[in-house]
Parts: C-alpha cells; sequence; structure tokens
C-alpha cells in the first residue's frame, strides 16, 4: 500500500515560458518569508511561496463569560454543552459522514458515542497503531468501540515507511511539518481511505475551543522562544525586518480586538494542527470534518467563564462532567497525552532519518532558500547525531531540523512547477 504514497505526490503542472527566461527567483519559496517562518514572524497574511497571500478566516469575537467558580456539578451547562456537540454530529452524520477517527481521548470518544447514536449500526471508528501511539489510549478506543458498538478498524503504520512518506506528507500538507506524528496522520488517513472510508470526523480543535490544556498558551511561548533561539544560529543576517520578533508572540500579529486566547488558538490551528488534518486528508480524496470547530459548537464553547473548563489543572473540565455515561469514566476523567513530543531521533529507524536529513540539509538543497547557512545547519545536524534522544534540547533541535529539511522539499518542488500552493 505504501508504494502507492511515494513521489512524486501530484502531477507537476509545467513552469510557464516566461519563469523559465526570468529564471527561478520567480518561483519556490520568499527569502524573506522563509526566515520569519522559522523565527515564528510571519504576518498571517504572508506566504512561504512567492507571488502567494494567505487570507485568513475572521476570528471569532465571543468573549468567555466572567462567572465566578462555582462548587456545584453545573448538570445543565454540561447538557447544554454535550447537546450542542451532539447537535453538530447529527447534522454531519445526516449529511454522510460514518466514519470516527478514534484516537482514545475524551474528544474522539464522545464523537465516536454521538455518532453511533445518531447512526447505530452505521458508523466506523478507525484507531492508528503506531509505535508512538499513547497505550492507554489505543486501549480506551478499543473500550469505546465495543461499548458504543461500533466497528473498529486499526491501522497499522510501520516505522519502516514513515521516513519515506516526508516528502509526500510535506508537499501534500503544502506546509513545512515538525515530527513524525504529521507523516503517520498523513499515511493512515491514506489507508482509511484505501479501505473505503470517505467522510471521517476528527476531534481536532476540541483543545482550542475547551481549554483541553489549560497551560497550552505559556508551553506554546515556551516552545516558540525555543525555536527562535536555534533557528538564529542557522539564518544569515536578516534582510528587512519582516522577521523582527521583538512584538511578542506569532499571535500578536492578529486582530487585536479579539482575544488573546482566541488569536493563540487559531495560531496553533493553523500552524500545526488543521494542515495534517485537512490537507493530508484531502491529498487522499478524504473529507475530514471537525465537529468541535464548528461555530454550533465553538460559539457555545469560548463562551463558558474559564472556571467551568479548567479545574485544579484539568481542562475540559464542564465537557468531561457533560460525558458522563456517554464514554466510560476511565476515558471521560483521562489526563491528556502530549502529542508532539515525537522526534526522528527516537525512532527505530533513525539511521535512514538521519540519511534524509544530510540528503535534504546539503549546500545543493539549502542555498536556493538564500536565507539559511549550510555551515551551520551541517552542524547543527552533526551535533544531533551524537545527541542522546531523551536530551532536553532534543525536541527542538529535531523540530528545526524537520523544518528545514521541509523548506528545501517545498521549495524543489515549487521551483519545479506545482499546483496552487496553500491552497
Amino acid at each position: 500500500m505504501w508504494r502507492l504514497l511515494a513521489p512524486p505526490l501530484r502531477a507537476r503542472a509545467a513552469v510557464p515560458e516566461e519563469a523559465r527566461s526570468l529564471g527561478a527567483s520567480l518561483v519556490g519559496l520568499e527569502p524573506t518569508c522563509t526566515a520569519a517562518f522559522l523565527l515564528h514572524a510571519l504576518p498571517p497574511g504572508r506566504s512561504l511561496f512567492r507571488g502567494v497571500g494567505r487570507v485568513a478566516p475572521p476570528l471569532p469575537g465571543i468573549q468567555r463569560d466572567a462567572a465566578p467558580p462555582s462548587t456545584r456539578e453545573d448538570d445543565e451547562p454540561a447538557r447544554r454543552l454535550v447537546s450542542a456537540c451532539s447537535d453538530v454530529v447529527g447534522a454531519r452524520v445526516a449529511a454522510g459522514a460514518r466514519d470516527v477517527s478514534l484516537s482514545g481521548g475524551v474528544d474522539s470518544a464522545v464523537l465516536c458515542a454521538l455518532a453511533a447514536r445518531h447512526a447505530p449500526g452505521r458508523v466506523r471508528a478507525w484507531s492508528m497503531e503506531v509505535h508512538f501511539a499513547d497505550e492507554t489510549e489505543r486501549r480506551n478506543a478499543r473500550t469505546v468501540a465495543r461499548l458504543t458498538g461500533v466497528e473498529l478498524v486499526d491501522v497499522p503504520i510501520p516505522d519502516a515507511v514513515l521516513p519515506d512518506l516526508f516528502e509526500p506528507t510535506v508537499i501534500a500538507t503544502e506546509t513545512p511539518i515538525l515530527n513524525a506524528r504529521v507523516i503517520a496522520s498523513f499515511a493512515f488517513y491514506a489507508a482509511a481511505r484505501l479501505l473505503g472510508a470517505s467522510v471521517m470526523l476528527s476531534g481536532a480543535g476540541a483543545d482550542e475551543v475547551l481549554m483541553g490544556n489549560p497551560n497550552a498558551m505559556a508551553s506554546a511561548a515556551t516552545r516558540i522562544e525555543e525555536d527562535r533561539r536555534l533557528a538564529r544560529t542557522v539564518l544569515r543576517a536578516p534582510v528587512d525586518n519582516l522577521g523582527d520578533t521583538r512584538d511578542g508572540m506569532p499571535w500578536s500579529l492578529a486582530d487585536l480586538e479579539v482575544t488573546e486566547e482566541v488569536r493563540a488558538a487559531a495560531w496553533i490551528l493553523r500552524e500545526l494542527v488543521l494542515p495534517p488534518e485537512l490537507r493530508g486528508a484531502r491529498a487522499h480524496k478524504l473529507t475530514v470534518h471537525t465537529p468541535y470547530l464548528d461555530t454550533g459548537f465553538s460559539n457555545v464553547a469560548l463562551a463558558l467563564p474559564e472556571s467551568s473548563l479548567s479545574r485544579a489543572g484539568v481542562g475540559k473540565w464542564l465537557f468531561r462532567q457533560g460525558a458522563r455515561g456517554l464514554v466510560p469514566d476511565e476515558v471521560r476523567l483521562a489526563r491528556k497525552t502530549p502529542r508532539y513530543g515525537h522526534t526522528a531521533l527516537s525512532s527505530p529507524m533513525r539511521a535512514r532519518w538521519l540519511e534524509l536529513y544530510r540528503a535534504w540539509l546539503s549546500p545543493s538543497r539549502l542555498e536556493p532558500l538564500e536565507v539559511i547557512d549550510p555551515k551551520a545547519t551541517l552542524a547543527m545536524l552533526e551535533h544531533s547525531i551524537r545527541m542522546e534522544p531523551e536530551s532536553p534540547e532534543a525536541s527542538a533541535v529535531d523540530r528545526l531540523l524537520m523544518r528545514l529539511c521541509s523548506l528545501a522539499m517545498l521549495h524543489a518542488h515549487a521551483a519545479r512547477g506545482s499546483s496552487c500552493p496553500e491552497s
């Protein structure tokens, strides 16, 4: 099956004669935007690709209720929240969605249970079997599937296929990626489509609208500063101030009339979560719907007071209360599992990953980007080879190396002519 995904992923459009005559500078990635991207300072309306802009959707201007913390069970608000979710899921099921991505966390478990209620005996759940998947969540997925009476399709993703799917994943998602989990998702959707799925529900976005990780903004800020520090070691001198980071976090570049929580959530969704969920699936002609981001649900969730969602360091508190009787308690009350920690350095296929890194981080690949110092990048790569996978810096170094490889891949494909980037 995996040979079907080998590059080239899609047919390449011919490079116009005018572009060939004027040189490669008309196509590929914009150098200043590339540097700004690595520094998490790319404005929302700018794109990595030359001659391409981005139109960001308007952000909801909803303010959370400032109600004081409550000591009661909040049964009625919890019921309203889950009812809003049920309405959205019911509409998607009525429109033909019969498949649910079931990781085993509370978000996907609730989607699965609600879909099964709306279409008894006609829903399939899909789970990913990959070595860095959380075993507790996988066990919970099997429990949820059994209790809701849905068929569970377990999709094995061998570690050996992930390095060779790196390039197809980058080209399909049209954005640099930061870890192998994104590649596994790309493979997962490919397998699901080949096995008959066409429209699938995903729990993506639940964390962002339900405060699934109450410390998400602080954690993101820490990673961003870490990324910036490492990026400066491989970037050449800036050409202009597009990559200026003095204004703080990247979401400070968005509409300041919207709450910081919403701006940060939108940035995380746009930059990290949705490309692999939506673009990666779309490359396989599979449609993914995200009920938690549907306004019928998100407007209700974003209006809730913070105190009803975050208690004693646990996120989604009210949602978990509303899910009583819908999903088992061991799923409903389970703590959030981090999803972005897996690195190529910790993979059983480490040697193959390093081989790919060396190929894509060569001077011939990096020089066309204009803003990356190949010697500094090689030094960082050699440093990573000597690094233990458990090293505190390993995750950040691997994120940067994977992004640099991704940028080289995007530039190489765009320079040969491709279908519309950032579609």
